[in-house]
């Protein structure tokens, strides 16, 4: 199977500027270790939209949501492009926001496939602008995506809400998955509308405690046993997911997290599967780390992915 890199730099979903660079980063620590990575797949790279950050935001409850329309609508085409011509996509961040188009994209080209996401993250992203405490919209993919629309504490602008159906409504109307269909690994920070929404639907989370417990592999077999009933897997690594022993190369580090020998062992495991069909990487952020460690570290956790997805 062919592996195509997207470089998705949008970073109008993070709080912290920096995560445009993710890509550029990995590239800098492949020259420096003399990784062969950018050798083994073509790079495709999407116009991003930052210039929005520029200008005075008026959306308080979805920081400069309209930016986002025409690029995660780029993504999501660029996404569904290569899966219909059986290309596997690895898409790096930029922040988190950008699986608002990845897994978009994965559902476009699989619209009658019943669509799983593991959600390899330190936080749920559950958030909606009615119960968002920043606003960051890296905080919302995963609420926008299956359509959960809880309110709260805020009480967003209407030209917010109507930025916020057309994100929706990329690629299909319906939801791209069902709660059901979602799993959590390395979850420890999250809010409590974020626990409500976890708690309503019970979706399941599994702890680096338990990964620690059971080992990294038997966690894989867990996750894709519960997702037996799923035709496609859209796997979504969170650099924040690691411990900040690793770096603090990310916008939103929280202590006791998975270490890269764990992490490499979960994509891996997923990326076996014939079933993941996508994969994201997020909120790389060189400008916070110490000599581009974070981008380091991640590019250890990939480089071991491509010779099993060209083997698929």
């Amino acid at each position: 199977m062919e592996v195509r890199l997207i470089d998705a730099a949008s970073e109008i979903g993070a709080g912290t500027r920096g995560t445009s660079m993710g890509m550029a980063a990995l590239r800098v620590a492949a020259w420096k270790l003399g990784s062969e990575l950018f050798g083994h797949a073509e790079e495709s790279i999407l116009r991003d939209e930052n210039d929005v950050l520029y200008e005075d935001d008026t959306q308080h409850n979805a920081h400069h949501i309209d930016g986002l329309i025409r690029f995660e609508s780029d993504l999501a085409y660029e996404v569904y492009k290569y899966l219909r011509t059986g290309i596997f996509p690895i898409v790096v961040g930029g922040d988190h926001s950008i699986a608002i188009g990845s897994v978009s994209g994965t559902k476009m080209a699989f619209p009658d496939k019943r669509l799983g996401v593991v959600w390899v993250d330190a936080h749920a992203d559950l958030h909606t602008p009615w119960t968002t405490p920043s606003g960051n919209v890296h905080g919302m993919p995963l609420a926008l995506l299956m359509h959960i629309d809880q309110k709260g504490r805020n009480n967003p602008q209407v030209y917010t809400m109507d930025i916020w159906d057309r994100l929706r409504k990329i690629g299909s109307n319906g939801p791209k998955l069902l709660p059901g269909d979602l799993v959590f690994i390395a979850l420890r920070d999250y809010e409590a509308e974020e626990r409500a929404v976890i708690e309503e639907f019970g979706i399941k989370v599994i702890t680096v405690a338990e990964l620690r417990e059971k080992g990294a592999e038997a966690i894989v077999a867990e996750t894709l046993a519960y997702l037996k009933e799923c035709d496609r897997i859209h796997v979504s690594f969170d650099v924040d997911s690691l411990d900040p022993s690793i770096s603090v190369g990310t916008g939103t580090p929280v202590p006791d997290g998975l270490f890269a020998n764990e992490a490499s062992t979960l994509l891996q495991g997923f990326c076996k599967d014939p079933r993941t069909a996508t994969l994201d990487v997020v909120e790389i952020n060189p400008a916070l780390g110490d000599k581009n460690d974070m981008a380091e570290a991640t590019l250890g956790i990939l480089e071991p992915l491509f010779p099993i997805l060209r083997s698929r």
